[in-house]
């Protein structure tokens, strides 16, 4: 059974509706009069469905309230109302509502209505998650698989990546990780503006080295060999004073 928020400030009308709608199957969850009170209910009892009055008594009318309501929490809304001009359709428009039934209204009509409304939300709604792009991966951890397991390794944890044969050892002040990977796939994977390839089997974290002299870098007190072929490559990524 579809829950209906019936928003209408006549509430003898609102009354009649009531009746009509429970006759053909539907549950009436509240009234609202106004443009608080339709939000207010649209939050406590969560229908299905919204049944709107454009012309409210006091404050917003219900173009108003039926954009709100389903910018807040995604309830379709069908207007329901004795306004039959041109310039009011073309307002009402803009919520985006989901049917537009002028009273007075036969009842049949005003449920194949909520049907094909109900049945279009429930579209957008499906269409919506579909579309969800995939969750972005974490761009500062590396997951290494070891056997049945992942092990973490941060990225500002790491000191230097070395080939070892055909997969690649992940150094850290804490561990050493050898990887299923090639030291040129490994490449791929770190952020070139943190991490620099000075050997044809070494790349360094660049926030890690703590002295370079002649041939060679010094991170954690270990002398890793800079190649010619790199080191005016390492250099010009370095601030020398």
């Amino acid at each position: 059974m579809y829950k209906v928020l019936i928003v209408e400030d006549e509430f003898s009308i609102a009354l009649d509706i009531r009746m009509r709608l429970q006759d053909m199957g539907y549950e009436v969850v509240q009234i609202a009069k106004n443009y608080e009170q339709a939000l207010k209910y649209a939050q406590q009892t969560a229908p299905d469905i919204a049944l709107m009055d454009i012309n409210l008594s006091k404050g917003k009318n219900g173009i108003e309230a039926a954009k709100d309501i389903y910018e807040a929490y995604k309830i379709p809304v069908v207007f329901l109302t004795a306004y039959r001009d041109d310039a009011t359709f073309q307002q009402a428009l803009s919520s985006q509502p989901f049917g537009y039934v002028v009273k007075p209204f036969v009842d049949q009509d005003l449920h194949f209505a909520l049907q094909v409304a109900l049945k279009k939300s429930s579209e957008t709604a499906s269409s919506q998650e579909n579309n969800q792009p995939a969750p972005a991966p974490l761009k500062d951890t590396l997951f290494i698989k070891d056997r049945s397991q992942l092990i973490a390794i941060k990225l500002q944890e790491i000191l230097w990546v070395e080939a070892l044969g055909n997969y690649a050892l992940i150094i850290t002040p804490a561990k050493k990780v050898v990887a299923n990977l090639s030291l040129k796939n490994i490449e791929h994977k770190l952020p070139p503006h943190l991490f620099l390839r000075v050997h044809r089997s070494c790349i360094i974290a660049l926030d890690k080295v703590e002295k370079i002299k002649e041939n060679s870098v010094y991170i954690d007190n270990t002398a890793i060999p800079v190649s010619k072929s790199y080191k005016n490559q390492l250099l010009e990524r370095l601030e020398i004073l």
